[in-house]
């Protein structure tokens, strides 16, 4: 999802980083496939200059996005306390929905009296929607009060390109990732277009 957002957003002329704290390193093999215009990404595995690394990094782009390998590190809760919007991706299974209620709770426990907290979302990613599958993650997720988006972003091959390719999807995959992107935009998570409007 995080090489989706920086991708589009990148395309769209704002100067992005990527932090890819993740040691699969993920993000940083398909920054290595295909250059982009706009976008760095930044392989960072020390825990003890994260915050070091933020405040050096913050001046020279419009957004920076952390990957982080789940919430249970001391990694991931220094992203957390350095988010301004959190997305914690779901798929289907109760699993993934048990791992999104825990993430939630773990992210809003850190940043609860915090003055200006985080926007967080929980993003039903890579779902079948047309299954009783995606029906009961959504079902649970609501009825557990978590905070979810209303686009959710289904299964499809050119997610998976991107892996081998670099680069943005195309197809159906591109198409999902505006409508996910404009969502985003909708609940005022995201606001480089107004700011691109503002230049023109």
């Amino acid at each position: 999802m995080i090489t989706s957002v920086a991708g589009f957003m990148a395309k769209q002329r704002a100067k992005m980083l990527i932090i890819d704290t993740d040691p699969q390193q993920s993000c940083v093999e398909w920054a290595a496939e295909e250059e982009l215009p706009n976008i760095d990404v930044l392989s960072h595995l020390d825990e003890d200059t994260f915050f070091d690394v933020i405040k050096a990094v913050s001046p020279q782009y419009d957004t920076i996005l952390v990957d982080t390998a789940g919430y249970d590190s001391r990694m991931a809760t220094y992203a957390v306390q350095a988010a301004d919007l959190i997305l914690i991706p779901c798929r289907g299974s109760k699993k993934d929905v048990m791992g999104a209620a825990r993430t939630w709770k773990h992210a809003t426990t850190l940043t609860e009296k915090y003055k200006d907290q985080p926007e967080i979302r929980i993003v039903l990613w890579n779902v079948n929607q047309n299954t009783s599958v995606f029906r009961h993650a959504k079902q649970a997720l609501r009825e557990a009060n978590l905070p979810i988006l209303a686009q959710a972003v289904p299964t499809l091959t050119g997610f998976d390109v991107m892996s081998w390719n670099g680069g943005l999807p195309d197809g159906k995959a591109a198409s999902a990732l505006s409508s996910f992107m404009a969502a985003l935009q909708i609940d005022k998570l995201l606001d480089f277009y107004e700011a691109d409007r503002e230049v023109a």
